[in-house]
């Protein structure tokens, strides 16, 4: 288990801090991070009871799909451990393979898990449009948070956002992730919509969310 970092070593852990393209070798502490960041979204899609069939369940989808799978997902690695993680998704990229998901899923969860599991996932998908990069995945172990970690990869993603001749980055927070809003608003990201759901509510307990963007024609 990784030791708490004194806020005092932030420079230390920023500057020895590696921020690269995701690997399949990256799947397991990925999957693992991400249990721990978004345990709503795991325990909504999932069950409470499920959480760890159901991250057995992306590990095999994941594995199956290949690269494909990490396409455009930042790693932040610090003493050769994956501490953080965020995605940038493009219309190019296209959207996952169902089919392989749907198998991945039924083999592990059986067809009722899987049908449920994958309703669930569906009611957080979004419609990526031709100008924009939309960000998901924004996940920082809870021992290295608010040490600048995740506005380290939302500026790299925003750079090869830019290089791929985007006009906008966007991405939808929970309405009662107030941290996450204000690092989002404080890095130029502006409300643009709300968007209610009682689907949301049922199976995540989140029934607001907001759709966030941030102008890349405007150097800031």
């Amino acid at each position: 288990m990784s030791t708490a970092i004194d806020p005092v070593d932030r420079q230390v852990l920023l500057s020895d801090l590696i921020i690269r393209p995701a690997r399949l070798a990256d799947v397991t502490p990925i999957l693992a991070l991400h249990q721990e960041a978004f345990a709503d979204k795991f325990g909504g899609a999932f069950g409470l009871a499920g959480v760890e069939r159901g991250s057995a369940a992306l590990t095999a989808a994941w594995q199956r799909q290949g690269e494909h799978a990490l396409r455009g997902m930042f790693v932040a690695e610090w003493q050769q451990q994956v501490i953080a993680t965020t995605t940038l998704r493009t219309w190019e990229m296209g959207d996952d393979d169902p089919i392989t998901t749907e198998l991945a899923f039924q083999q592990v969860l059986g067809l009722w898990g899987a049908t449920r599991s994958m309703f669930a996932l569906s009611l957080l998908s979004h419609q990526i449009e031709r100008g924009e990069g939309f960000i998901t995945d924004v996940a920082v172990q809870a021992q290295f948070r608010r040490q600048g970690v995740a506005r380290l990869l939302l500026e790299r993603a925003a750079e090869q956002a830019r290089r791929l001749r985007k006009r906008y980055l966007s991405l939808y927070v929970s309405g009662s992730n107030t941290g996450a809003i204000r690092l989002y608003t404080e890095m130029g990201f502006r409300r643009k919509k709300a968007r209610h759901s009682f689907l949301t509510w049922l199976f995540f307990r989140q029934r607001t969310w907001f759709y966030m963007c941030k102008d890349l024609t405007i150097f800031q």
